[in-house]
């Protein structure tokens, strides 16, 4: 699995504990965590190694696409439960997915595998362009 419990600190345990309280399971964390995984898959996919990247485990797996992960599937868990939302829940969401947006477009830089061709080569530069200038044609 790519997100441990060890990922977790006592504090936000507790808190996921306390809010789920008789309904807490470790079913329902590890299909938050599968939702927040396969948001940023989604988000990364287009540009990065993605299977690398939710591939190492321990210290091999980049610490921020770790926080993103957890910041997403904590947002999960509370979404049935919006009014126990705490404020700083729903803002670390949000910033992780501007960061994801900006990831995709490749605004930002990202340490992450680039998506490779089958010699190896980075495809995240290629860009597509054509010798003739773009038209409007308004029929």
């Amino acid at each position: 699995m790519f997100i441990t419990d060890d990922d977790y600190s006592v504090l936000v345990r507790t808190e996921i504990k306390n809010i789920l309280l008789e309904n807490y399971s470790e079913t329902k964390i590890k299909a938050a965590e599968q939702m927040g995984i396969s948001q940023v898959k989604n988000y990364l996919s287009g540009k990065y190694d993605v299977e690398k990247i939710f591939s190492k485990t321990g210290d091999e797996r980049n610490s921020h696409i770790v926080m993103i992960v957890l910041d997403c599937s904590l947002y999960h868990l509370y979404t049935p439960i919006p009014r126990k939302m705490p404020d700083i829940r729903a803002q670390r969401y949000q910033d992780a997915i501007d960061w994801l947006k900006l990831a995709a477009k490749g605004e930002n830089t990202a340490d992450l595998p680039p998506i490779t061709d089958d010699s190896g080569n980075s495809m995240i530069d290629i860009k597509i362009t054509s010798k003739y200038p773009a038209e409007t044609n308004r029929w």
